[in-house]
């Protein structure tokens, strides 16, 4: 333990109550910035129903001084702000990092999805790093229109609490659609954008965007992997020139890297540690890794942002939560001399498409079940700043000098029979004379990207 090399996070470190729940601490809490008057909800089924924090703060105590007595109700009991009684699980004053206070879904190492338990604490944390790290991107003035599932961590914390404790303004999309989008951010006015790397390509270059009323921009916020260089030129051409992107790294187990404004902004950096958070980079051999140097490793963690474990899954939590407190993210991640990290790759080998995971082990299973592959590879392509599912295939026999194009798009049509529109081949299928393996037999799935390169077949099949 004496040579770890820990990076502890530049920005403040929140303290984080553990004696309140969600409900108590968006209701006790907030920042100093929201205005009393600042609408917290409306009812669109009724015209003018509205409430402000102001009354949501004098609606709870009314309600709790006449009700306590008249309903026999304890501390913790939860009641409905029009009349209406909830049926909430029953909160104590027990520790609020022993208290789940949600599930949230999560693939594995195999693609098999891994119930993550996130509590009270956990969650709570998470908003105050959040503002502790960019408490000028984060408080009652900030206008967004948000598209991300509200069933990922995401949009959970960034779309629903984060906005509900600092009264940022949320428009809500159903499904997303780009000139719906762009056009509603200009209709509300939007001070931050958050976007997926297509998305920002797309707004950087699209005409429509010129039109529009997006002088009010000042953040974009990406998720799913780093912008390049021309794609931040781009939008701050289009959208302002002194636009702020910012980029973060993170996972429904723990929020792990993010970019401050005013800070120096690198393409392709995902941040510095979080507010709170502590870094490692650990070394295939087990040893930390020096800053500043060529060398790369598995990133550890240790935060208040941290989930509980995985429900019903001794071995699994086990394996990524270690009895010292440190998540063992997968990622693979090296940090400069400056502090800044850089995602290199997986140890998980898992692909991220838009947000969501395809594991390759998956989509080689189903190739090998064709009969003309002898051998497939998967492996993520990043093209326009979007990572890609992308295979190698070794031909059986004939087939193997036979017209490769139509068998390929053969073997591409029998996978997306088989799968969701997000685990398809973005990045293409390509045949080759054979698969990089170790002495073992063990495929090296960080080489197939080089192994495509060679082949200089820029123009992946859709």
């Amino acid at each position: 333990m004496g040579n770890q090399r820990i990076y502890r996070s530049p920005y403040p470190t929140p303290h984080v109550p553990t004696d309140l729940s969600i409900p108590q601490f968006l209701l006790q809490s907030n920042p100093d910035d929201v205005p009393a008057d600042k609408v917290v909800l409306e009812d669109f089924d009724e015209h003018g129903k509205s409430i402000t924090y102001g009354q949501l703060r004098n609606q709870a105590a009314l309600q709790a001084s006449a009700l306590k007595q008249q309903y026999d109700l304890k501390e913790g009991d939860v009641v409905g702000l029009f009349g209406s009684p909830l049926q909430p699980p029953g909160f104590t004053s027990r520790d609020n990092r022993t208290i789940p206070a949600g599930i949230i879904f999560s693939s594995g190492t195999s693609g098999a999805p891994k119930a993550v338990l996130l509590s009270h604490h956990s969650l709570i944390a998470k908003l105050l790093v959040l503002r502790a790290t960019n408490p000028f991107n984060h408080n009652a003035y900030t206008r967004e229109v948000f598209f991300p599932s509200f069933a990922h961590i995401y949009g959970i914390v960034s779309g629903v609490l984060l906005p509900a404790w600092t009264g940022g303004y949320v428009v809500a999309m159903p499904r997303f659609e780009f000139d719906g989008y762009v056009r509603r951010c200009a209709d509300i006015r939007a001070t931050l954008l958050r976007l997926v790397p297509a998305t920002a390509a797309r707004l950087a270059a699209d005409p429509v965007v010129r039109g529009l009323a997006l002088g009010t921009v000042r953040s974009v916020m990406c998720s799913g992997a780093s912008l390049p260089a021309e794609t931040i030129a781009g939008m701050r051409k289009v959208l302002h020139p002194e636009i702020v992107v910012l980029n973060g790294y993170g996972m429904s187990e723990g929020t792990i890297s993010l970019q401050r404004e005013g800070q120096a902004h690198k393409a392709g950096s995902i941040g510095r540690p979080a507010a709170g958070a502590e870094i490692r980079i650990v070394g295939d051999d087990g040893s930390d890794v020096a800053p500043g140097s060529d060398n790369d490793g598995e990133c550890y963690v240790r935060s208040p942002t941290l989930f509980m474990g995985y429900k019903d899954n001794a071995g699994e939590t086990a394996d990524t939560l270690d009895q010292d407190g440190w998540l063992h993210t997968g990622d693979v991640v090296k940090i400069d001399r400056d502090g800044d990290m850089w995602l290199t790759g997986r140890k998980k080998e898992l692909i991220k498409y838009k947000g969501n995971q395809v594991a390759p082990a998956e989509l080689e299973g189903i190739l090998l079940e064709h009969e003309l592959v002898v051998d497939a590879g998967v492996c993520g392509l990043i093209k326009n700043g979007v990572e890609l599912p992308a295979a190698c295939v070794v031909l059986a026999g004939h087939e193997a000098t036979a017209d490769k194009e139509a068998v390929l798009r053969k073997l591409q049509a029998h996978l997306h029979e088989r799968v969701a529109p997000y685990k398809r081949l973005r990045g293409g299928i390509f045949a080759v004379q054979e698969l990089p393996r170790g002495s073992t037999g063990k495929l090296l799935r960080r080489s197939l990207p080089k192994v495509i390169a060679r082949l200089g077949r820029a123009r992946p099949r859709l």
